[in-house]
């Protein structure tokens, strides 16, 4: 009982600490030396990265075309999820079995993961042969022959190339095809915990349907993090080539009324009665005189007529400007 204080000493030692004569150690110091703390579980959800998620938009274009020649069908692809996910989770999350493909995006760090749905990738081999896809498979404990491997292959180097030209725009990288695995838990292109941009594109062909993921490490992107956050310079991204040659082409075989005007006169309905063959009705207009010429009922240049091959023509001279 000698550590018990006595009331007179509790009361000293509590006004000492009022009057500031006694120290304690409860004050926090207000200096952290810069340090600030960060939750990185904070970083998962919706990927805030609005160029990375028109490169992707642009990628599912150019898919749809490349994987349309090679199959010989209708293909169909679109941009369904980017999100911000731990790489155990997106394991976890792939429908097996599938084809794990591990590739690299030179000069960034480490490797990342493009992975295609079991039964999309059997559709493509039974396309590629000139089949239907209308035979049943059985994915479970089926493994890939030697070649569908290299049909895998073939398509993996085919989606690469479009993904490196889409990333044109925003950094040259190019997209080196590495290996094949089974289980994504072989790859080991990071730690379980760390996080990972996860991308899902659907894909849809004759009588069959799949997904396509990519997997790219978040610290892989680090460097190009700025970049991909910024809206503006990059509108060129949205113009589809492809969808722009392939409209100008339609647009090229419209037919249209073109007419021309040699010359005009003013007559009364009395002399108009009065005309008979071979009368000569004087225009208004010199032989030396252009013409107009009307596309569609609308002046777009000036010319002047004569023969071609024995056909009537105008020979272009100018373009009339708008006012």
């Amino acid at each position: 009982m000698a550590n018990v204080l006595s009331q007179d000493e509790v009361d000293s030692l509590l006004g000492g600490i009022d009057a500031g004569s006694v120290e304690t150690e409860t004050d926090v110091p207000d200096d952290n030396n810069g340090v600030t703390s960060y939750n990185f579980a904070s970083e998962s959800g919706p990927l805030n990265l609005p160029t990375f998620k028109v490169i992707n938009e642009r990628l599912t274009g150019f898919l749809r075309d490349r994987l349309s020649i090679m199959t010989n069908k209708n293909v169909d692809v679109k941009l369904i999820s980017n999100e911000l996910i731990r790489f155990n989770e997106f394991c976890r999350s792939l429908p097996l079995p599938a084809s794990i493909n591990v590739f690299k995006i030179d000069p960034l760090r480490g490797a990342s993961l493009l992975v295609l749905e079991g039964r999309l990738v059997f559709s493509f081999v039974e396309f590629f042969f000139g089949g239907k896809g209308l035979n049943p498979w059985k994915l479970e404990g089926r493994a890939f022959t030697p070649i569908e491997s290299r049909i895998i292959e073939k398509i993996c180097r085919i989606i690469l190339e479009e993904l490196q030209a889409v990333w044109k725009d925003v950094q040259e990288v190019k997209m080196i095809f590495s290996h094949s695995e089974i289980d994504p838990q072989f790859t080991q292109i990071t730690q379980p915990e760390d996080m990972v941009i996860a991308t899902r594109l659907s894909v849809s062909l004759p009588n069959t349907s799949g997904n396509i993921f990519f997997c790219i490490p978040y610290a892989t992107i680090e460097p190009l993090k700025e970049k991909f956050k910024q809206k503006s310079g990059y509108d060129t991204l949205e113009i589809d080539e492809v969808w722009q040659a392939a409209l100008m082409q339609k647009i090229q075989k419209v037919t249209m009324d073109v007419n021309c005007v040699l010359g005009t006169a003013c007559i009364n309905a009395g002399e108009l009665l009065e005309l008979s063959i071979q009368d000569v009705i004087m225009l208004d207009q010199k032989i030396s005189d252009p013409v107009m010429i009307k596309i569609e009922n609308v002046p777009k240049f000036n010319g002047f007529p004569g023969a071609y091959n024995n056909n009537k023509a105008v020979r272009i001279c100018e373009k009339i400007q708008k006012e």
